[in-house]
């Protein structure tokens, strides 16, 4: 079951600062950073990317952050909670924009209503709020953690962040065009998609670079796959 609070009342807040997680040894590099700064730049060009990251280099522009404690995989995306930023948009590496995600937001932590069942997803995640608390809980006792949200207890960050108790709610209900998935909600429209979210999320696979992706113009975008169209095609007719 889903574990929210309420969150603090208070002004909204532009969230203009993008942050992302690029952790060595997985399957994503500098390369998919500079693939997120230059969407950035074409679709919300006063971003400001933030990358945490235990690799030397970071393409210019990027404003590096060194991750602190080694975590694995994606458990270093807890990492984010100790930035001194309090007001943030984190976004995935595996995602394509196709128009501005800047948003505003009241104070609180807001997570992706999850895909295929599960609670939330961290893939996008909007932060307005001191949530530090998070990532020293977990540091209180890694090993443990990392057993018990490796599939015993739940699974990854996410699950984590959940069980906090600290999530205001989903993101989808606080702004609800702002993040899709693309396999779970869009993967058999065939046709140009717009108004589009302004980010697809694509977890697993396939990736981005794996698909034909057009975006013409802000908020209009249509994603190709040879291995679904066929698919869509069966869809449609049925």
């Amino acid at each position: 079951m889903s574990r929210t609070h309420p969150a603090p009342s208070g002004p909204l807040r532009l969230c203009d600062t993008v942050v992302c997680v690029c952790k060595s040894g997985g399957e994503y590099g500098a390369a998919h950073v500079a693939a997120l700064q230059q969407q950035l730049a074409r679709h919300a060009p006063g971003a400001r990317l933030i990358c945490l990251t235990d690799l030397p280099d970071m393409p210019a522009g990027v404003e590096r952050r060194t991750l602190q404690h080694d975590l694995p995989g994606w458990f270093s995306k807890l990492e984010i909670f100790d930035l001194p930023e309090r007001c943030f948009l984190y976004i995935d590496l595996d995602v394509f924009i196709t128009r501005s995600p800047l948003t505003d937001a009241p104070p609180g932590l807001w997570l992706l209503r999850g895909f295929k069942g599960r609670d939330f997803n961290s893939s996008v995640m909007l932060v307005n709020g001191n949530y530090r608390s998070i990532l020293e809980r977990f540091l209180a006792d890694t090993q443990a953690n990392l057993q018990a949200y490796s599939g015993r207890t739940g699974w990854g960050d996410q699950d984590f962040i959940r069980d906090s108790g600290q999530i205001s709610g989903a993101l989808q209900d606080l702004h609800p065009n702002l993040a899709a998935s693309w396999k779970v909600d869009l993967r058999y429209r065939m046709g140009w998609i717009e108004p589009a979210p302004a980010v697809l999320v694509f977890h697993g696979k396939p990736k981005p670079e794996q698909l034909r992706i057009e975006n013409p113009k802000p908020g209009r975008v249509r994603v190709r796959s040879w291995l679904y169209w066929p698919l869509a095609w069966l869809k449609a007719l049925a």
